[in-house]
């Protein structure tokens, strides 16, 4: 018999980008992360990331990132967030930095940390996850991606948003799945 017949997967979202493409096309087509059926986690920097204050010359998408924490919010139930080590020394930094006057040129750098934690998060998946469940990881940087297809530690299986949302579309029959991609590579 197959093995991957059996396997439970979780859904990993280590990166904003899924996050941010998803609620281009609105808010409710963040709902879509919860079609498979599966439990959803996401890194602690991924949630950071996803809802903190833009900084001057940053995407200003303020509505964008104000409808992703209000569907974080209302699906804590329904999310994990894991926490990372890469997480926790930026919060202690973002604390430091706020403390210490909040200087602009002083303000802990955010860049990619969220990918950084996914290293943190894939070291601690690999005690809880069992030989049967499979990680399936939404990753739209392609960078990431392929050092993560070096990992054989673990059952991954890797997608961009876009192949999500045709897996929705095909494995899924969810209709009209596909008209979120147009939304979202127009916007």
């Amino acid at each position: 018999m197959n093995d991957d017949i059996y396997r439970k997967p979780r859904l990993l979202i280590p990166d904003n980008s899924p996050l941010s493409l998803l609620s281009m096309a609105g808010r409710e087509a963040l709902d879509y992360l919860f079609a498979p059926g599966v439990e959803v986690w996401i890194t602690d920097m991924v949630e950071i990331e996803a809802t903190r204050d833009p900084d001057p010359g940053d995407d200003q998408r303020t509505e964008q990132r104000r409808a992703i924490a209000k569907w974080l919010d209302d699906n804590r139930h329904r999310i994990s967030v894991m926490e990372t080590a890469v997480g926790r020394e930026y919060s202690k930094a973002m604390t430091n930095w706020t403390m210490g006057g909040s200087h602009p040129d002083l303000k802990p750098d955010w860049a990619d940390r969220g990918h950084y934690s996914l290293f943190d998060i894939l070291n601690a998946a690999e005690t809880f996850v069992e030989d049967s469940e499979a990680v399936v990881l939404l990753v739209d940087d392609r960078r990431a991606r392929t050092t993560l297809r070096q990992n054989e530690d673990l059952n991954l299986d890797i997608l961009s948003t876009r192949a999500f949302i045709s897996m929705l579309e095909h494995e899924f029959g969810i209709e009209n799945v596909a008209d979120l991609w147009p939304l979202v590579a127009h916007t």
